[in-house]
């Protein structure tokens, strides 16, 4: 017999959202003290990376429109290391998977997997990026700075790495994760990104957060001299304003859907607790007996990079996945348990089912489930009746609507229980 379950919201503070993008885009390359008088007649490129961000088609049009005010020819062009199957037309479908578009934009967009030499770094390794860099009279660099998957340091996902991976292509980006290694990953990208700085005439990095709601909450724009101290302060910034499960340690995580769009590692290895990748330290919470996900979004493109960290998946997850470009990613980042596929359950009632076998629970009524949308929305969740009563007394937490059981259809797919018409 499954446990009962309530549905849940958690109350975290948040910084307000930024409602007027262009403006803000705007305000930001005003006050940062870029020279956007000598554009006139210039060929601008705006590296634009592969992670979702909130309102990025907004944020790189209006950047866009910045650079051919001031006189500038703007040209986008990709930066996201292996991603899109490391080929010209997988970024570009990754783009437009964005709503980076010509159209949306207003400008040409450029593509292009080659990598050639730049230099070497303070640790003596060679450092390879995109040649199409290297055309522009001027580049911007466009980044969300948040905690990346993968490791913890001074600087994890920003614009450090959207030069050192994003623009190196599947070669820079594989001697970049080959290196890390040895002298750990943000060392890695913190040298070759150094390297790409002083090679590119950098006029000045967008960085862009957001508040755990996933709304775009900053936008700064930084002077190429003073990245890495911003970066830095940015991200503790960031850091003290995320969000968590609310249990540390408990039996069962479902996830509704893990994607591409919700964590580089299709689910964030911060919020479960599992990062998988020889030689990095694990988060020491939460503890999670067994992570199960029923779905993979196909915004996903098929690469399933990083759940490798889950123990099991629905078919209907398992037929979304691509193992071609799973792979590719897998063997370029060199993390290849995260690339690994999971189990495999038949359906979404025998993956839960097999949960509590795979926990050694006896008593599944008795047991502490936390139920998700996916790790990037974690103001509503389901819990069970057991985890409820470790979180009743939270002032953080608000019970909405009553105890009920869950549902499947006559195929053992589970019918949503986060649904809007159940959280109201």
């Amino acid at each position: 017999m499954f446990p009962k379950f309530i549905n849940i919201r958690q109350h975290h503070k948040a910084r307000s959202e930024i409602k007027d993008i262009p403006q803000a885009v705007r305000d930001a390359v005003n006050k940062c003290g870029a020279d956007m008088s000598g554009l006139s007649g210039k060929t601008v490129g705006i590296a634009v990376g592969s992670r979702g961000i909130k309102n990025i088609d907004i944020i790189v049009k209006s950047t866009v429109d910045e650079v051919r005010h001031a006189g500038g020819i703007p040209v986008v062009f990709a930066a996201m290391g292996s991603h899109g199957g490391g080929t010209a037309d997988g970024q570009r479908e990754v783009l437009a998977a964005l709503g980076v578009t010509e159209e949306s934009i207003g400008c040409k967009i450029r593509t292009g997997i080659e990598s050639v030499y730049y230099g070497i770094g303070a640790n003596g390794t060679e450092v390879f990026a995109n040649p199409i860099a290297l055309e522009f009279d001027k580049i911007i660099l466009i980044n969300r700075i948040k905690m990346h998957t993968d490791f913890e340091d001074v600087t994890e996902s920003g614009i450090y790495k959207l030069m050192a991976v994003g623009l190196g292509n599947p070669k820079g980006a594989g001697i970049i994760h080959a290196c890390s290694h040895t002298v750990g990953y943000g060392e890695a990208i913190r040298n070759a990104g150094n390297v790409i700085l002083n090679t590119l005439p950098v006029l000045f990095a967008l960085a862009v957060t957001e508040n755990w709601k996933h709304e775009t909450d900053s936008i700064e724009a930084i002077l190429p001299e003073n990245l890495l101290e911003t970066e830095k302060r940015i991200l503790k910034e960031v850091k003290a304003g995320a969000i968590a499960l609310p249990l540390k340690v408990f039996d069962i995580l479902i996830i509704e859907q893990a994607g591409k769009q919700f964590s580089g590692t299709t689910v964030d290895t911060k919020v479960v607790g599992r990062i998988r990748i020889a030689g990095e330290k694990e988060p020491e919470f939460p503890k999670i007996k067994n992570i199960a996900v029923l779905d993979f979004t196909k915004e996903s493109h098929g690469n399933a990079m990083g759940l490798g960290i889950v123990d099991i998946i629905s078919r209907r997850a398992y037929d979304n996945i691509n193992i071609v470009d799973t792979s590719l990613t897998g063997v370029t980042s060199t993390c290849l348990d995260q690339a690994k596929i999971p189990c495999v359950a038949p359906d979404d009632k025998t993956m839960i089912e097999t949960c509590f076998r795979a926990c050694g629970i006896t008593e599944p009524e008795n047991s502490e489930i936390m139920l998700i949308r996916n790790t990037s929305e974690l103001e509503y969740m389901a819990v069970s009746m057991n985890a409820y009563e470790k979180l009743k007394e939270n002032d953080d937490i608000e019970a909405i609507g009553a105890f009920y059981e869950l549902e499947f259809d006559i195929n053992g797919r589970m019918i949503d229980p986060l649904s809007d018409n159940n959280l109201k």
